[in-house]
């Protein structure tokens, strides 16, 4: 069995939690955006805070199952041109 199926069947593979961000953009970014949520956080009233902790909660979810949809949506557009790819060649059928 290649490694990355056994790798997947054991649970070791997983993506969304192996994240490496080298990018020193991305780190900048960042560490503004949790500056400026707490910023804003301080200037809220007990009450706006929930609320606000709410509607992030909720919007952090729709993006979880869109970044979730969207690599599985890539998945599959890489499994498609690899049957492209292999299935012609094993049927001898030209690329066009």
């Amino acid at each position: 069995m290649g490694r990355i199926l056994e790798e997947l069947y054991s649970g070791d593979l997983q993506p969304a939690e192996n994240r490496n961000w080298d990018d020193p953009e991305y780190e900048v970014k960042c560490e503004a955006s949790l500056e400026e949520v707490h910023a804003f956080c301080e200037r809220l009233d007990e009450e706006s805070r929930e609320a606000f902790d709410t509607m992030m909660e909720n919007y952090l979810e729709l993006c979880h199952m869109e970044k979730t949809q969207a690599f599985s949506d890539g998945f599959r557009i890489g499994a498609r041109m690899m049957w492209e790819v292999f299935g012609r060649e094993a049927t001898g059928q030209s690329a066009r």
